[in-house]
């Protein structure tokens, strides 16, 4: 029997195979003989054959088109229901054949992790959500164990899992994501049998024993707490409100071959980046949207290798992410799915921040559009305590790119990060400078040398006690000497840590304990905006 490759999605909301695909895409129907032992239909579509967009390019070279040099696309998915559920298969393009709103999301990582062997890992693919959205795909050359991937349990969303699994019967290796990947030996009349197996499989919860820190992130599954979140959402939108919400694509993609995207209902605008402020900064009015529309509107791709096709990759409604507070819980909003965040992480985060010192430096207020170097010379030249060092990279012995120290540093020991929090920016870069900065300044003699080079250069005035923050050549620094101080330039009227997203508190809260590990202290601070 031959060995096949099955990519297995499971459905909901669907009451007959009609219900699965996509009305906006073409396609036909085959029925299924009553033989088969299936109760489903099959559907498929074709392109025709026409020369790749680099044919062109290639006739400015050569002068001539050889006939042969075309391609085709088929996508087939065969739609069954067993056990009282739905599942489609899909096969080549398939996929983009279905209604995406109808998938259900995790399916394939639930079954994958309830049958892989937890010793016999391959692959993992994890997203951190902050504010921007960060995906990682780590693989081992032979089946690991989960530590041998470096994933945060605290931090990173596991997104998709591939490894050995447990039961031979499921192939000689088992990936899940949305779907579930399998490559095995099976004819029809046993594909009721599997299936059964994989619904089995995803209403168990034998992953809790190896995996259970992925239910720090619950789905919501009750339809009229999503209802109330999404009109949550769509009000806030509605106002131009994007404090808590921005827009990324849910989906790995090859960014080198990315031109553009477009979103229907923008008269045929285009974005190079997807950008929510932009975006509803397109629109005619705001106050039209609702869920409805968010879920309703596609996200379209341009890629580089195909610049006369728009390829439809998601709704508007997937790409969203999103936190909010709602009954005295915080969900996130990610790839289309509602996730309650577990209040013992939520508490464990709070009172981490919390616990964190506010910088006593007297901090002037920002001026409105004022830009962080514009600000980083305004407090320098407030304090005589203060040395400017912003953009002062130096090249630390062996590294393939260049650290920057900080923005400030301090007589005393501070050194300090400033940053600006944008709707359109991520925190992660300041709180990831604070750690990796700190690190190379302690370890790396050759860092500490160009640091002192730069001081000698920029200091005018009280040379000696500048260099004397700064160790000598053969000298060690004392870690416990040194404070690494953040301050965020922000507008809130929140107190303690609430102005700053969960996601980028949880990100502070990792970064914080690095630094507190290696001996140096924390601090950090808001900066408030005057008109």
């Amino acid at each position: 029997m031959t060995l096949n490759r099955f990519t297995i999605h499971l459905l909901h909301d669907v009451n007959e195979p009609d219900d699965a695909l996509d009305p906006d895409r073409p396609h036909q129907v085959l029925e299924l003989p009553q033989g088969s032992g299936l109760s489903g239909r099959f559907y498929y579509s074709a392109r025709p054959a026409r020369p790749p967009a680099w044919v062109t390019f290639m006739d400015s070279v050569t002068g001539v088109r050889p006939p042969e040099l075309v391609s085709s696309s088929a996508s087939g998915v065969l739609v069954v229901e067993n056990s009282g559920r739905f599942f489609a298969l899909t096969f080549g393009y398939g996929r983009g054949l279905l209604d995406a709103s109808k998938v259900q999301q995790g399916f394939g990582l639930r079954v994958a992790l309830n049958r892989i062997d937890a010793r016999q890992l391959r692959s993992l693919d994890t997203k951190t959500f902050e504010d921007i959205v960060v995906s990682t795909s780590i693989q081992s050359s032979k089946s690991a164990q989960l530590p041998t991937f470096g994933v945060d349990v605290s931090r990173d969303i596991l997104r998709a899992a591939t490894g050995e699994p447990t039961d031979d019967r499921l192939g000689k290796r088992v990936s899940g994501s949305d779907a579930i990947v399998l490559n095995i030996q099976i004819d029809a009349q046993h594909l009721p049998d599997l299936l059964t197996e994989l619904l089995t499989a995803y209403q168990e919860d034998s992953y809790k024993s190896d995996f259970g820190w992925i239910d720090d992130l619950t789905q919501v599954r009750e339809k009229r707490l999503v209802d109330l979140l999404d009109e949550q959402l769509a009000t806030q939108l509605s106002v131009g409100d994007t404090t808590t919400t921005h827009l990324a694509m849910p989906d790995v993609v090859d960014w080198e071959d990315v031109d553009a995207f477009r979103i229907t209902g923008t008269r045929g605008a285009t974005y190079e980046d997807l950008d929510l402020d932009l975006y509803l900064d397109t629109l005619a009015t705001t106050a039209d949207i609702t869920t409805q529309l968010l879920r309703s509107r596609n996200v379209h791709v341009r890629y580089t290798r195909s610049p006369h096709d728009w390829a439809k990759g998601w709704t508007l409604y997937q790409c969203l992410v999103s936190e909010q507070r709602f009954d005295g819980n915080l969900y996130v909003l990610i790839n289309g799915s509602w996730f309650r965040v577990a209040e013992t992480l939520v508490e464990q985060v709070d009172e981490y921040t919390t616990s964190i010192p506010v910088c006593s430096m007297m901090l002037p207020n920002s001026k409105q559009g004022e830009s962080e170097r514009e600000y980083n010379v305004t407090l320098a030249s407030a304090s005589d305590d203060l040395l400017l060092l912003d953009a002062k990279i130096r090249r630390p012995g062996g590294a393939a790119s260049g650290i920057e120290m900080c923005d400030l540093l301090s007589k005393s020991g501070r050194i300090i990060h400033v940053k600006r929090k944008a709707r359109s920016a991520t925190l992660s870069h300041l709180f990831a400078q604070g750690s990796v900065s700190a690190r190379t300044f302690l370890e790396d003699g050759a860092f500490r040398d160009g640091v002192r080079d730069a001081i000698e250069k920029l200091a005018l005035v009280d040379e000696h006690d500048w260099l004397e923050v700064i160790p000598a050549r053969g000298a060690t620094p004392t870690a416990a000497d040194y404070t690494v101080a953040y301050l965020v330039i922000a507008p809130s009227s929140k107190s303690g840590t609430d102005w700053l997203p969960f996601f980028s508190k949880l990100n502070l809260m990792q970064h914080a304990r690095e630094i507190r590990r290696m001996g140096f202290g924390v601090e950090l601070a808001r900066v408030s905006v005057s008109s």
